[in-house]
């Protein structure tokens, strides 16, 4: 059908009109034409003004098209380690429609036939599964999914969930054994994540016995090829608990592997064993509490810090000049990690002891400073100007019970990653009314609030410049945060979680390296990519978009592979390396310039066996039943389905659809209308020169 996009009305006019044109041209000539002449050229130009006004009229061709789309059944199909103990589908019985196959396992992806299925991915997700194939099939006439999984869902959310909102039936087939086998386990592994060179490490393994009755296991844990721990339980059926550890000798990032008795006839085997990663620090923190006199918070604090069981605590109380309680102070200050002071300077402080931290302090040693009403502000201006990040004014200072509340800055800062709400209920501090003078590099966390006006005093202020940091908490009494009633229970918790915060962010050294290539995880799950970040940046700290950055990897066994990471832009790369065999594993990443070294940068990663799919031996029949039931299909558990095309056929969704397809053509836009216009006016113009017309 032809349509015009313009009013099409004048066009009738405009015809009449060109053909009045053309019979008044050719009405009389000079000389006089004859034979087909006479009747050709008018015929040329009608035809040329003709197309001329039907194409500026812009025509479009309008076409229909019906037909009918077969309905679809997209055959989803678990690839899943666990699969591995199973019989795959070999075929599908014949049904009135299109089918598509899919494999799944942490992903899904199309493949050609039932085949094609493997059974190496390490997770199970099938909520993932069942929502992708809606979306790669959004347009088409999807009208049903079979999925055949042993029904191990061990990643995403559930998909009877998934299922209940489904708009299509969904026929499960259960493949492999439903019924309990036997089997020994480790279930679990816990230990500590981080261990300190010399203290011992427990290590707690979760055994599941299933099947078994009264069996004698020895659990033994390794580094390597070396034998740390082990013990021998006679285990009942059910859960039991092996008690393990070790002692690390050395620092760095290891791993370690639990291994179980392999029972005979077990549904596997390869859940005997567990790996597991600790990274090893050398020694423990040491951190330096000084105070200017006995106060309450001088034993919160020190307790607070001594919970960390990697950490040393030397704290020092000043009695009077020149003397503390403990004895004398340290001759090596720059040796601890942090040193916290707790109202000091005081008015008892001697200047040697006062000099001493100061210089200290300025040399980069992190600093925490925490205000009481034994603070002797003068002396604390005078002898720590340069590094604390807000000094007290000169003038007398007045003290007032003030409330704590986070700045617009605070709330954003994950110094102070606390429910809002929480900051209300906690008790005042003793702050003081005067005017604290804030160093431009300073950042305020938190003010001074009094009978709920905003002082605009800092409370909470920290400071990083020139490779140290320093932080001050401007108000006493935080020991009473912590003696407040377990209702609500997070409240007590706010202050030792603050002060570990502000440790840990005072220890941790500033990153100016100028070249940053990390793992995305110091420890990946067997069969798992590893993704590696980069950043490379001059000297000024600006990316550098044009560097090339190669990493070469060492394996445990000393063998090396290079790789170059991918350019993202903006000082940007990036590097997937495809699942790699368990152990440790080392990394150097270099970026070069025009032949120009840019730095270096090195670490380590672990790879591990991941063993999800191996935990349960036994098919889930129940949920896939379920994933059938709420989404309207079928649960078959017979591999046969024999009755899937009836079931089908019975289905009201899965029917063919009519395809209605319209299809537009512009005929202004066609090349060769405008050839032929042009064809049109030069035969006319040909024929007028042979007939001696102007």
């Amino acid at each position: 059908m032809l349509h015009f996009e313009a009013y099409a009305w004048p066009l009738i006019f405009l015809l009449a009109l060109a053909g009045l044109l053309t019979w008044f041209s050719y009405r009389r000539t000079e000389p006089k034409l004859s034979g087909a002449s006479r009747w050709g050229l008018p015929g040329l130009r009608g035809a040329a003004l003709t197309l001329l006004l039907f194409l500026l009229f812009e025509p479009v061709l309008h076409r229909t098209l019906r037909q009918e789309r077969p309905p679809v059944l997209a055959v989803l199909i678990d690839e899943s380690q666990s699969m591995s103990r199973q019989e795959l589908l070999e075929s599908l019985p014949a049904i009135d429609g299109e089918v598509r196959f899919f494999g799944f396992g942490r992903d899904l992806h199309p493949l050609e036939n039932l085949r094609a299925a493997t059974n190496s991915a390490p997770r199970t997700n099938i909520s993932g599964a069942l929502r992708s194939v809606q979306t790669l099939l959004r347009n088409e006439n999807l009208g049903s999914v079979l999925l055949v999984s042993d029904g191990q869902h061990n990643t995403g959310i559930s998909p009877v969930h998934v299922a209940a909102d489904y708009n299509i039936p969904i026929h499960t087939l259960v493949v492999g054994d439903t019924t309990q086998q036997q089997d020994l386990m480790i279930a679990r592994t816990a230990t500590n994540e981080f261990a300190y060179v010399g203290q011992t490490v427990p290590v707690d393994v979760t055994l599941l016995l299933r099947g078994y009755q009264d069996e004698t296991t020895t659990t033994n844990l390794y580094t390597q090829d070396s034998l740390l721990s082990t013990q021998t339980l006679v285990l009942p059926e059910g859960e039991s608990t092996a008690s393990l550890s070790f002692v690390p000798q050395k620092e760095g990032l290891f791993q370690y592997t639990v291994t179980t008795t392999e029972l005979e006839n077990e549904a596997s085997v390869k859940n005997n064993r567990s790996a597991f990663t600790v990274r090893v620090l050398k020694k423990s923190q040491k951190i330096c509490l000084i105070a200017a006199a006995p106060h309450p918070d001088v034993t919160a604090i020190r307790n607070i810090l001594a919970r960390n069981e990697g950490r040393e605590i030397d704290s020092f109380v000043q009695m009077q000049p020149g003397q503390f309680y403990e004895g004398p102070l340290p001759d090596a200050l720059d040796e601890y990690d942090a040193i916290v002071l707790v109202g000091f300077p005081g008015s008892e402080v001697d200047e040697a002891s006062l000099n001493a931290i100061a210089r200290v302090a300025e040399t980069g040693t992190p600093l925490l400073f925490l205000l009481t009403r034994q603070t002797d502000l003068v002396r604390l201006r005078r002898a720590f100007a340069n590094v604390l990040p807000a000094l007290p004014t000169e003038g007398i200072m007045m003290y007032d019970e003030a409330s704590l509340r986070p700045t617009e800055v605070g709330f954003r800062d994950p110094l102070l990653s606390f429910p809002e709400t929480l900051w209300d209920r906690l008790p005042p501090l003793i702050a003081t009314t005067g005017h604290w003078e804030v160093a431009p590099d300073s950042r305020v966390l938190a003010q001074a609030h009094i009978r709920g006006i905003n002082l605009q005093e800092p409370l909470l202020v920290i400071r990083s410049r020139a490779g140290y940091r320093t932080a001050s908490v401007l108000g006493s009494g935080t020991w009473r945060w912590l003696n407040l009633a377990d209702d609500p229970a997070d409240v007590p918790r706010i202050w030792p979680d603050l002060v570990e915060n502000l440790i840990q962010w005072l220890t941790t050294p500033e990153d100016d390296r100028t070249v940053r290539v990390e793992p995305a995880s110091v420890s990946f799950d067997g069969s798992e990519p590893i993704d590696f970040s980069g950043q490379v940046y001059d000297e000024s700290l600006n990316p550098v978009p044009d560097a090339v950055v190669t990493l070469e990897l060492t394996a445990p066994d000393g063998a090396q592979y290079p790789y170059t990471m991918a350019n993202r832009g903006s000082g940007l790369f990036a590097l997937r390396i495809e699942a790699l065999p368990e152990g440790v594993y080392t990394y150097a990443a270099q970026a070069m310039r025009m032949n120009a070294s840019l730095g270096i940068d090195n670490g380590t990663f672990t790879v591990g066996s991941l063993g999800l799919e191996q935990r349960v031996t036994r098919s889930d029949g129940a949920l896939l039943r379920q994933i059938a039931y709420r989404s309207g299909g079928q649960f078959f558990a017979d591999a046969s389905l024999t009755e899937l095309p009836d079931v089908l056929a019975s289905d009201s969704l899965f029917a063919a659809s009519p395809l209605v397809q319209v299809r537009k053509l512009d005929l202004s836009h066609i090349p060769w209308m405008l050839g032929l216009l042009v064809l049109l006016l030069s035969a006319e113009w040909i024929i007028r020169k042979r007939n001696g017309l102007a």
